[in-house]
């Protein structure tokens, strides 16, 4: 017979769930409900629990995951200034540099915020954008 491992999740101290939210709309809910049964509950395990937005399936896990959970929020004087431009333009992939480039240059001397996928699409396109020219910082 084989002897119950110490390191195995009935022995898990702390449990760990950052993006939480992308876990859930991703449909992992059953998976993560599958590890919380077969993990230590109440007092003798720790969960953080961690999420951008508070949907229902994540308060959902909250009340499944966590006994006497603290609640953290940003302040909602944070919000999104009214006078911030915010577009969304679908572009074939091929083109998406060269049309990114063409926008930035008309929105010169403006302050622009441009989000990639991945760490390396954001270094990439830092290093493109640097080569033609843009002062471009990779966060």
């Amino acid at each position: 017979p084989a002897t119950p491992s110490p390191h195995g999740p009935r022995h898990t101290r702390y449990l760990v769930m950052d993006e939480a939210d992308r876990m859930l709309s991703m449909d992992f809910e059953e998976e993560l409900n599958k590890i919380l049964a077969v993990m230590p509950s109440g007092t003798e395990r720790r969960t953080f629990l961690f999420s951008a937005t508070m949907t229902s399936k994540v308060a959902k896990l909250q009340r499944a995951s966590l006994t006497k959970p603290i609640k953290i929020e940003v302040s909602h004087k944070f919000q999104t200034p009214k006078t911030l431009v915010q577009q969304y333009l679908f572009i074939p992939a091929k083109y998406k540099d060269c049309y990114l480039a063409y926008v930035l240059n008309e929105f010169a001397g403006q302050t622009i915020l441009v989000f990639a996928a991945t760490c390396a699409g954001t270094q990439r396109l830092a290093l493109l954008l640097r080569n033609l020219g843009f002062d471009a910082v990779c966060l």
